[in-house]
């Protein structure tokens, strides 16, 4: 029996698990939010040529990665790949309205702290470990804020 995936629907399934887990703080900070252990998380994007140890996540657990990344990154691959397009559902946005001058410093703040630990970590020349990780922390706020934006600015209809 074939399988009604692609190799390249599943690679796109996997990359998308990977973002969604960066995003959300990395394996190491996710493993605590659910139920499997960082060993497994990192299986779900690491290269196997023979593709016999490559593996997807569970459904539950692409949920919360999504929930931890505070953007349906996993789901929305996944409805792209049966034809479809998530579209906010405006009653679960508890802050409600549209965009307002709150976001557009919340916004500037993310950004701004995010740019500053990247120019702190180059200044010698060099990144490491720590700074790496404090950078995609501070870029996976950066992310949540800008989703944030996004989200509230299509719920606007020209009030602002």
């Amino acid at each position: 029996m074939e399988r009604l995936l692609t190799q390249r629907a599943v690679d796109g399934l996997r990359e998308a698990s990977r973002r969604s887990v960066v995003q959300g703080g990395g394996p190491e900070k996710f493993q605590y939010s659910t139920r499997v252990k960082q060993s497994l998380i990192s299986k779900c994007w690491s290269h196997d040529p023979s593709r016999k140890g490559q593996t997807v996540m569970a459904i539950d657990v692409a949920v919360e990665a999504d929930m931890e990344a505070g953007a349906p990154v996993i789901v929305s691959e996944m409805a792209r790949l049966l034809g479809y397009r998530l579209v906010r559902d405006d009653g679960v946005d508890s802050a409600g309205g549209g965009l307002d001058i709150a976001d557009i410093g919340a916004f500037q703040e993310a950004f701004h702290a995010l740019s500053q630990s990247m120019i702190q970590a180059v200044a010698d020349g060099k990144v490491d470990p720590r700074e790496a990780a404090e950078i995609l922390e501070k870029y996976a706020n950066f992310m949540r804020v800008a989703h944030a934006v996004e989200s509230k600015t299509h719920g606007c209809e020209g009030e602002v």
